[in-house]
């Protein structure tokens, strides 16, 4: 991105520059400019932009130049945009992006559009008339560029939420695990904030972190078992009105984990007989680790996390228990964290797409793996959850912006309404179509596309949905 950089520093010395010189735009002009010769505040703007440009001061009985009101506050708007996208490009978390990342290539996009705008300022014609029609392709330039920004923003805010989120709960984590102070509240904070997603219907966000910082890894994971807890107890008569200690117990479920050192979290190849022993103590340290740092409420919570991988069939660990021994709790948490697990970026494997997923899940808990109960609460999520980027049989490619909530159709789960993006030659439509696909007499979803595929896709327009 230093390229990218060094254009804005370009822009904003141009704009600087501007700054410095008090009568290159005048404060104060009439409406009607045309009609009346500007003092010499215009010739002072008109011969600083030719100066700046790189030619020979004028001749002084050359013309002066005509300005409209309507120009001098085009001018100004172009600074403020100026001054927004330099805001951006020094924010640290879009200075940590790596270039080839989507909202990068976005954003030097919206730089080359702005660079464009300077551009056409340095290049003021002196004929008003000239200027006038000049005005018109500048406040089109400054529409595009206005839109860019406020598309960049909101990706910028989803992805500095997620990491706000992953580090908070990351620093609880690593506090309790260090006997370091640590409130509670922190962890029911951001419950909250999912719970107050899932009652928006906002799509499910699947984040991830490098498994070579175990406490942040771990959070996300958390985060995402969480996201997946906050959409499903509405429809457990047991939790649906008290959502908020499933959510956390969710949070804190793989607090033990901390104890796994990063290489074995970020190992590709199959885990030893001992590696595989310290991954699976993970359950009854972290219940050991809540009763002895979160006690007043650590009863219900500990009981889930110390069961939260046994197998409703007695081949989970660590103790082999059957489902008639393991608390509700624990049995739920279990599902949402296979669940969220198939649907992550994993070092030993990719992502599955969430239909593959939730079927997984079905059959596990057709198996005796996991609860059958809960498992089927996932079917409230459906095949393919808003949010989720996919392909259709003709070759396009949408993303899910709505699902029909009948479950007694057997049809319906894979057949959302989809805003298509991409036309079946891989190009980007002006704007989205949108395809509801249970009442299309032909055509489907043919899988879910992978988050690499779906940003390479919709990445240089849409950074905001990928």
């Amino acid at each position: 991105m230093s390229d990218t950089r060094g254009l804005l520093d370009r822009i904003s010395a141009f704009r600087q520059r501007l700054d410095a010189t008090p009568q290159l735009i005048p404060d104060a002009l009439p409406v009607e400019a045309e009609a009346v010769p500007l003092s010499a505040a215009a010739e002072a703007f008109r011969e600083n932009v030719r100066r700046l440009a790189g030619f020979a001061p004028s001749a002084p009985a050359a013309p002066l130049p005509q300005f409209t009101d309507r120009a001098h506050r085009l001018l100004a708007s172009a600074k403020l945009l100026l001054d927004r996208q330099k805001a951006f490009t020094t924010d640290p978390h879009f200075a940590a992006l790596p270039g080839a990342d989507a909202l990068a290539g976005y954003h030097r996009e919206t730089v080359a559009v702005l660079d464009v705008v300077v551009r056409t300022a340095q290049a003021f014609p002196d004929s008003a008339g000239a200027q006038l029609k000049l005005c018109d392709g500048l406040d089109g330039l400054l529409a595009v560029v206005r839109d860019r920004l406020a598309v960049q923003d909101r990706a910028l805010a989803r992805r500095k939420c997620d990491a706000d989120r992953t580090d908070r709960l990351a620093g609880f984590l690593a506090a309790i695990n260090t006997g370091q102070p640590a409130a509670l509240q922190t962890v029911a904070t951001l419950a909250e904030e999912l719970l107050d997603e899932a009652r928006q219907a906002k799509p499910i966000r699947f984040v991830t972190a490098d498994p070579h910082a175990p406490a942040r890894f771990v959070a996300a994971h958390a985060i995402n078992v969480a996201q997946v807890i906050a959409r499903v107890v509405p429809y457990d008569y047991e939790w649906a009105g008290r959502p908020l200690l499933p959510v956390v117990a969710a949070l804190l479920m793989d607090c033990g984990m901390l104890a796994v050192p990063g290489a074995v979290l970020a190992k590709v190849e199959p885990l030893t007989a001992d590696e595989r022993r310290v991954i699976e103590a993970h359950p009854k340290y972290g219940a050991e680790l809540l009763l002895w740092r979160v006690p007043t409420i650590a009863g219900p919570l500990a009981a889930a996390v110390a069961t939260h991988h046994e197998r409703a069939d007695g081949t989970g660990y660590p103790n082999g228990l059957k489902a008639t021994d393991l608390p509700a709790l624990g049995r739920l948490l279990r599902v949402a964290d296979v669940y969220a697990a198939l649907n992550e970026e994993r070092p030993h494997r990719a992502a599955l797409d969430p239909r593959a997923a939730l079927t997984e899940v079905l059959l596990m808990a057709e198996q005796g793996q996991l609860d059958r109960d809960f498992a089927e609460y996932l079917l409230n999520l459906a095949f393919y959850p808003v949010g989720t980027v996919v392909e259709l049989t003709d070759g396009r490619v949408g993303l899910v912006v709505a699902n029909h909530p009948n479950r007694l159709d057997p049809r319906t789960p894979g057949r959302p309404v989809v805003a298509v993006m991409v036309d079946a030659d891989g190009a980007l439509l002006p704007r989205a179509e949108h395809v509801d696909l249970s009442a299309a007499d032909r055509g489907s979803i043919v899988r879910g596309l992978s988050a690499e595929r779906a940003r390479e896709l919709l990445g240089a327009k849409y950074p905001d949905l990928v």
